[in-house]
């Protein structure tokens, strides 16, 4: 038996089983619920279309921030920011469904929702303002056809990532999303900086996440993101928050154009290099999400659903640039939300993407759910973020089982949150072209405990 799959049969038996807690045929210390549905399981037709728009709920802001930002940095027209939202609306749509349903070797066969990748915000405006947007277009599809093709061979690093790994880049994740998510809940860089409500509604949402599941059960506590979304939606309109002109303004239906920028133009090298780097990045990221979701489901983390997640991220992601999106990453707000929810089917997150491909078509969709300003939102976010991290910290619980262990968690977690929190003088030696890598807490977090695991003895005998 190799390396790889004595460690895929290691996450099986320990997350085999429906229960929860540490008995026999129960996820230890890692499913925080017991899971109402499970892989395979598919809800009936109305509870599949509740779960689904929890899944988008919580999303949707993630998903529309990165092309609304790009369409500020580089001062463009309306019809053209509406167009990158509906590039990423569509390949997040058609890259979920493949993603959860698969189509021969491509797609985890799991509940992965795939959506926009903020990372590429600095390499889309550079690309754009150097050359044209559709330089940077063309730039992010050749990105994520590099990732579909390499997909077989990041697949075959699964031994990369033992349970230990996967709890610390979840740890990892969990905190440096969470400050994000202040951000956003904080209105940070938008009208509503400095709202009086904004710290009453993170308390809100996490008062109303936590009441829905500890008061309720069953299929009332699987759809508690989704009752306090809508809690918290009718709350912003009570207050006023709501722009129900986005509604009126939006049509009906809208056909996406292939290459809406114009034909395909080379970008330049250092542009095209750090977009091919970062699409490389992401699939660091997508295996260790992969893999915790799969300890999470009780199914074995193997070489096939690595390499068919980061084979549906690189797909997804040149459909979406081939409409004028932008690349695209397994989400893990919706992993969190899984936890919580206990809703583990990949039909209903199949259910999500067509939802997705829906509001791609028919803007008034979208706009309904964008009604709210995020800031209202940023609550909610916060939790996911929260359980991310808490799903981490239970698989560390199960796998840290030597100081080299500890060493590797200490290392990799402290460098990550030293650079959420430094100063921007820490990174004044570093040269301008690695600042995004330098500067992201995930990838420092990740290519650490990578590394220190490879590189530290084991010291189990």
């Amino acid at each position: 038996m190799t390396a790889s799959e004595k460690i895929g049969e290691a996450l099986a038996g320990e997350g085999a089983g429906t229960g929860s807690g540490t008995g026999a045929g129960g996820r230890a210390g890692v499913t925080i619920l017991d899971l109402r549905y499970d892989l395979e399981d598919k809800p009936a037709p109305i509870p599949s279309i509740l779960f689904c728009l929890q899944h988008v709920l919580i999303m949707f802001t993630a998903m529309i921030a990165a092309p609304l930002v790009i369409g500020q940095l580089l001062n463009l027209p309306p019809d053209q920011r509406t167009t990158i939202v509906t590039g990423v609306m569509l390949g997040c749509g058609i890259g979920t469904v493949i993603s959860a349903l698969g189509v021969g070797w491509v797609g985890s066969r799991l509940p992965l929702l795939l959506g926009a990748y903020a990372v590429y915000i600095g390499p889309v405006v550079a690309i754009a303002k150097g050359s044209s947007l559709a330089a940077a277009s063309t730039a992010l599809l050749i990105g994520g056809v590099v990732l579909f093709l390499a997909s077989p061979l990041l697949g075959k690093m699964r031994s990369l990532f033992p349970p230990v790994v996967v709890g610390t880049l979840l740890v990892i994740t969990g905190e440096t999303l969470i400050r994000i998510a202040a951000n956003i809940a904080a209105g940070t860089n938008s009208p509503y900086a400095g709202n009086p409500w904004s710290l009453a509604l993170v308390v809100v949402s996490i008062v109303l996440i936590l009441a829905i599941n500890r008061l309720t059960t069953g299929f009332m506590r699987a759809l508690s993101v989704f009752i306090a979304l809508v809690c918290l939606y009718v709350i912003a309109i009570a207050l006023g928050f709501a722009n129900f002109q986005l509604v009126v303004n939006a049509p009906w239906f809208r056909l996406p154009g292939i290459l809406p920028y114009g034909s395909l133009a080379w970008p330049d090298t250092a542009g095209l290099t750090t977009v091919i780097i970062y699409s490389l990045i992401s699939a660091i990221y997508t295996m260790s999400i992969t893999l915790a979701l799969c300890k999470m489901l009780g199914v074995e983390g193997n070489e096939a659903r690595v390499r068919g997640a980061v084979a549906g991220d690189g797909l997804g992601s040149a459909i979406a640039a081939l409409f004028g999106g932008v690349p695209l990453i397994s989400y893990d707000q919706n992993v969190g939300a899984i936890s919580l929810t206990g809703v583990g089917s990949r039909y209903v997150v199949a259910v999500a993407g067509g939802i997705l491909i829906l509001m791609a078509l028919l803007p008034k969709v979208g706009a309904v759910i964008a009604i709210v300003p995020p800031f209202v939102l940023g609550g909610t976010l916060i939790f996911m973020f929260g359980m991310i991290a808490a799903v981490g910290v239970g698989i560390l619980t199960d796998s840290l089982r030597s100081h080299r262990d500890l060493l590797l968690l200490a290392a990799s977690f402290g460098l990550s949150t030293a650079i959420n929190f430094a100063p921007p003088s820490l990174l004044a030696s570093v040269p301008p072209a690695l600042h995004i890598l330098a500067g992201d807490g995930i990838v420092v977090g990740t290519v650490t405990a990578i590394l220190l695991n490879c590189l530290l003895p084991d010291e189990k005998k």
